[in-house]
């Protein structure tokens, strides 16, 4: 019994002199990030592009502006953001994943798409200007939350008062093509290096 005793306050010494901590929980901002915040602080966040990047380079690189035809055959093969630049913003734990070519992004992380819609040509030959902005994003959830498609929730929204968030369809069909990658595409990486 009194080793037993001798023991316990060893340990309770040790562990008080050497400022022993216990972890701090994480915060509710880095668990579970809240979309609508999200939505009105993405641009705190650190920018991972310098400068707009073009979704679709065909399109971009064309000496004249693409044409609706145009427009409408590369969103077939590339998606909804053909025809559009992007500039990319990440919270900490996403840009630490991404600085380090991690495999996996850790829960919490939020990857924030801001696309800007560029102009075409109608069937005519008259110039419509571009016009308008998206914002997507996704946010890494804790195990369980879709494991299927990496446990991303997705959110889009053109008005941050009317916010499309969850399992939406288009995001994850088109973000499941880079499921290897943890389901983030980066392609656009070579632009910011």
């Amino acid at each position: 019994m009194k080793i037993k005793a001798a023991a316990s306050i060893f340990i309770l010494f040790a562990v008080t002199t050497r400022g022993w901590t216990q972890p701090s929980p994480p915060t509710k901002s880095d668990a579970t990030p809240d979309i609508s915040e999200i939505a009105t602080t993405f641009t705190s966040y650190q920018q991972i592009t310098k400068s707009a990047v073009f979704v679709n380079f065909q399109l971009a690189i064309l000496c004249r502006g693409a044409s609706k035809e145009e427009v409408d055959a590369a969103r077939i093969k590339y998606g909804p953001h053909a025809n559009t630049s992007i500039m990319i913003y990440m919270n900490k734990s996403a840009a630490n994943a991404f600085g380090t070519n991690s495999a996996v992004f850790p829960v919490g992380a939020v990857i924030v798409k801001q696309k800007n819609i560029l102009g075409q040509h109608d069937t005519d030959g008259k110039w419509i200007p571009g016009g308008g902005a998206g914002i997507g994003g996704m946010v890494k959830r804790a195990a369980g939350y879709d494991p299927d498609h990496g446990d991303w929730e997705y959110f889009y929204f053109e008005d941050p008062k009317k916010i499309e968030t969850g399992h939406i369809s288009s995001c994850v069909q088109c973000h499941n093509a880079a499921k290897d990658k943890d389901h983030v595409f980066g392609t656009w990486r070579e632009a910011i290096h």
